[in-house]
């Protein structure tokens, strides 16, 4: 292994038997925008999904409260059971917010618009890198700083941890990879 295989920049040695690779920092990255991206999708998958239980919920409380004030007016013999649903449907909307998935959807909401808008000042950032602007020791600045923001948008949303199910993530995994082969013509590698 000749000398230069062994050193890397500033003639840094670089750990036993892997060879220096001035990439290395670059596809670093490349990668760190591949795992968010598909934390991303998979994150807006997930709140879709809840999306999707909160409007049903909705939907069962308005046609419940106005069902039943219409059933109060057509049949006023019964004025004691559609006021009884009349406030069922009040008290599902002031307890909307107690449903697990109603606040999960709010938690998946805003961390969606938290990954997205990481996603965007990552892959502007990519550009540069990918031109030769910005150096191996800024890149692996960058990328540490871009996995930080990351965990702390993570955590701050979903403070004991988010473990989507299989079906999303395969759902995801497919998205992500749509997304970098009609983005960047290219298949994602994560």
């Amino acid at each position: 292994m000749s000398s230069s295989d062994e050193e890397g920049e500033a003639g840094v040695a670089a750990p036993s038997g892997i060879p220096y690779d001035d990439k290395r920092q670059a596809d670093l990255y490349w990668r760190q925008i591949e795992q968010l991206k598909g934390a991303a999708v998979c994150i807006r998958l997930y709140r879709n999904r809840l999306a999707r239980q909160v409007k049903t919920v909705e939907t069962i409380k308005a046609v419940a409260s106005s069902g039943a004030i219409a059933g109060w007016f057509a049949f006023d013999a019964y004025k004691f059971f559609w006021g009884c649903i009349i406030a069922a449907a009040q008290l599902l909307d002031v307890l909307k917010d107690v449903f697990p998935f109603a606040k999960q959807h709010k938690q998946a909401a805003s961390l969606t618009v938290a990954l997205e808008l990481l996603l965007i000042d990552a892959e502007d950032e990519w550009e540069k890198i990918h031109i030769g602007k910005i150096g191996n020791e800024a890149i692996t600045e960058r990328r540490t700083r871009l996995r930080k923001l990351q965990l702390e948008a993570e955590q701050k949303h979903f403070p004991a941890g988010f473990e989507p199910d299989r079906k999303i993530v395969a759902l995801a995994t497919e998205e992500t990879r749509t997304y970098f082969l009609v983005t960047y013509d290219l298949e994602a590698k994560s």
